[in-house]
Parts: C-alpha cells; sequence; structure tokens
C-alpha cells in the first residue's frame, strides 16, 4: 500500500498524466468544500459584525458622554466669560461714577414687594436708603440691612417712587413703580414735553438718590380726550431680572432716609 502511494506520487509529480483528472475532480469537489465551508466562514462574519456592532456602539456612548461634558465645559465657559464682562461693566461703571461704590451679590429674590437680597450688609457699611444700580441703571434702594445682608426694593414696586428729568429738556417728574417691570411718570400734564424715546436720569432732589443715574426710556406717551394728563409709562434702564452683580452707592449717611414703603 505505502508503495503503491509513493509509486503514484512519483508519476503525478514527474508526468501530466494525472493533471486533467485533477483539475476536473477539483472543479468538481470545489461547491461541496464551498458549502462545507460556509457554516464556519458566515459564522465567524456573523460574530465579527456583532462583535463591531458592539464596539460601535461602545464607542458612541462614550462620544456621546464626551460630548455632553464638552457641551458642560462650553457652557460654563460662555457663563464665566459673561459674568467676567458683566463684572468689567460694573468696574467701568464705578470708575465713572463720583460716589463710593461697594460691588454686591444677589442672593435671593422675593415678588411681594419686589425686593432682592444681597451679600453685603451693615458690616461693610451699607445702610437703609442707599441706591443700588447694575452696570446700565438704577435698580432700586435699600430698605432693610443685617449685619452681612441687605434689602433693595426694586424701582418697579408699586410702592417706590424716584424723582426724576428727561435728558434731553430737563423736565422733572417722579416715576414710580407699575407693580410688575416696568414705571410709570406720575401726574404729567398732556402739554408737557415728554416724548416716546426720552431718556430719564435721576435728578437729585430730595436726597435719596445722587443725581444722574439712568432710569429708564419713556416707552410710550397716551393722551386721553378730556383727560388733564397724559399717561407715559418708562421702560427701566436696568437689568431688573438679568443682573446678579450690583452696585451699592455708598452716599453720608448724614439722617436716616425716609421710609420707601
Amino acid at each position: 500500500m505505502l508503495l503503491a502511494s509513493c509509486l503514484t506520487l512519483l508519476v503525478d509529480v514527474n508526468s501530466a498524466l494525472f493533471k486533467h483528472a485533477r483539475y476536473y475532480l477539483w472543479t468538481i469537489a470545489s461547491p461541496m468544500h464551498i458549502a462545507a465551508q460556509f457554516p464556519y466562514t458566515f459564522g465567524t462574519d456573523l460574530v465579527r459584525m456583532f462583535a463591531g456592532r458592539a464596539e460601535l456602539q461602545r464607542e458612541n456612548v462614550a462620544l456621546q458622554r464626551e460630548l455632553v461634558e464638552l457641551r458642560g465645559l462650553l457652557t460654563r465657559h460662555d457663563a464665566v466669560l459673561r459674568e467676567n464682562a458683566r463684572l468689567r461693566e460694573l468696574y467701568e461703571s464705578r470708575q465713572r461714577a463720583r460716589e463710593d461704590m461697594l460691588v454686591a451679590e444677589l442672593v435671593a429674590v422675593s415678588e411681594n414687594p419686589l425686593t432682592i437680597t444681597i451679600d453685603k450688609g451693615r458690616l461693610r457699611d451699607v445702610h437703609v436708603g442707599h441706591a443700588v444700580t447694575d452696570s446700565t441703571g438704577l435698580l432700586g434702594q435699600v430698605v432693610e440691612t443685617s449685619a452681612l445682608t441687605s434689602r433693595v426694593l426694586l424701582i418697579t414696586d408699586s410702592s417706590h417712587s424716584v424723582p426724576v428729568r428727561v435728558l434731553r429738556n430737563d423736565v422733572r417728574a417722579i416715576a414710580a413703580g407699575d407693580g410688575e417691570d416696568g414705571l410709570i411718570l406720575k401726574n404729567i400734564p398732556s402739554t408737557l414735553d415728554v416724548r416716546q424715546g426720552d431718556r430719564l436720569v435721576t435728578s437729585g432732589l430730595g436726597g435719596r438718590f445722587p443725581p444722574g443715574y439712568p432710569v429708564g426710556e419713556v416707552s410710550a406717551v397716551l393722551h386721553d380726550p378730556g383727560e388733564l394728563f397724559a399717561r407715559v409709562t418708562v421702560r427701566p434702564a436696568a437689568g431688573l431680572d438679568r443682573s446678579r452683580q450690583v452696585l451699592v452707592v455708598l452716599t453720608p449717611q448724614s439722617e436716616t432716609p425716609p421710609d420707601p414703603y
């Protein structure tokens, strides 16, 4: 048997006798070989496909987590930039003012009355009656203090009023809060020269507010037939619902200011 096998191999190597036979036999056997290998090949490809899909899912989850983290960092970065811009505006506003000012931060908000609480009090020489502004205009005045905090009545509260003048023509008036988000000029005769777009600043009359601080801009002047007074509404200059850092105007306290309530 071994001898026959050796002779067959010898003849196959040195002769072309079996080449054609081997070709036809391989052609016939190839489909069967492919069919026999198919389960293994298909299973291997299937395993690779699922493994690749699982890996892609893991990568996708990791990328989504990284994206959320990056968005959070970007949001925080934007918030820091905005806060730095606000502080820069406050600093520039403080540099322009003649009075001593103290930077404070809002820590609480109340809606009845419209007040905010800031993180500076009597230990920092904040007293009742001090005016409070942001970088764009008058916010209100201090109405209550503790050692570490103070409560500020906003200019839009219905119990609050401030003497103002029109920059365009120096017309004087009293701006009172409407109890919501604006102001109303009190007792403005229909014949008085007050127009939409006029800018108002504190007049300094009454001694409660230093002069020259922006208060707001006239948003509408309504004349009712037969009425002696016009209804003049004012849009506040300060960011009443946006400001977080504020300035307390530390005017000398020669006497206790009138109770704003």
